[in-house]
């Protein structure tokens, strides 16, 4: 588009131009051309002035959307920033993660080292209880791993596994702190199974003896590795009878002389 000054120009040379036309008559016009050219003049100003005016309201537009892009582009930026932050906090938190969980998971194994120990203890101890405490704790026993299973077969967690040799500890060395006597069955080497007493001294030592019918049936017994060794004394009945009638306090405390067997 051209500029309205030369609009303006163009306009006032094509006047001059057709004032200076041979003219029909010698009166040329002159009011006229002036009136013609002040018109043009006016319309050639007013256009210039809508065209200034665009080009200001144009220039203040492209100013605001300017300003718009350069908030945009600094509130990107801060994000930017602020999400590279969180990506690096997120980095060193994963990294300190996974360092703890390779620490849990390195104790856990200890762990489980330390509760396989302890089960295989208690597979050992167990054949060397008496019977009456192994069928107190059996169902306890009987949560305890079979020996050789793999661990990814085991679905019981370390706490449970370790709750359940706990309770059985407890209860042995309950057992093994105490006097206790009990009445049990006993098969004698004549093929006789016997009903009789059994005097424990926890786990180091016991005296068996029957009584009225089987008075004479008598022995001391010791644990063995495979279960309790027995061995029969008759010739001690009386006494060890004496001795379990001492501790149920069916007779008054007194000295008596019994075989012990150290190991």
């Amino acid at each position: 588009m051209k500029h309205p000054l030369c609009l303006l120009l163009l306009a006032f040379s094509a006047i001059l131009a057709r004032a200076q036309a041979p003219a029909p008559s010698p009166a040329s016009d002159y009011l006229g051309l002036s009136r013609e050219l002040l018109g043009k003049y006016y319309e050639i100003r007013k256009l210039h002035d809508k065209e200034r005016a665009d080009w200001t309201l144009g220039r203040e537009v492209l100013k605001s959307r300017l300003e718009l892009l350069e908030s945009q582009l600094k509130e990107l930026k801060t994000k930017t920033e602020e999400e590279s932050k969180k990506i690096t906090g997120n980095d060193e938190e994963r990294v300190k993660l996974e360092a703890r969980a390779q620490e849990l998971a390195q104790v856990q194994s200890q762990q489980v080292d330390v509760v396989e120990m302890l089960e295989a203890r208690v597979r050992r101890l167990w054949k060397m209880l008496p019977p009456t405490l192994q069928s107190k704790l059996q169902s306890q026993y009987d949560g305890i791993p079979e020996e050789g299973k793999k661990r990814e077969d085991i679905r019981a967690s370390v706490a449970e596994r370790f709750l359940k040799v706990l309770a059985i500890l407890n209860e042995v060395n309950k057992f093994h702190s105490d006097i206790a006597v009990v009445n049990e069955r006993r098969k004698l080497k004549d093929g006789r199974e016997v009903e009789v007493r059994t005097l424990y001294f926890g786990l180091a030592q016991a005296y068996f003896a029957g009584s009225e019918e089987t008075a004479n049936v008598a022995g001391i017994g010791i644990p063995g590795p495979d279960g309790w060794e027995w061995k029969e004394m008759p010739d001690h009945a009386a006494a060890i009878d004496l001795m379990i009638a001492i501790n149920k306090g069916e007779k008054p405390a007194d000295f008596v002389p019994l075989p012990a067997e150290v190991h």
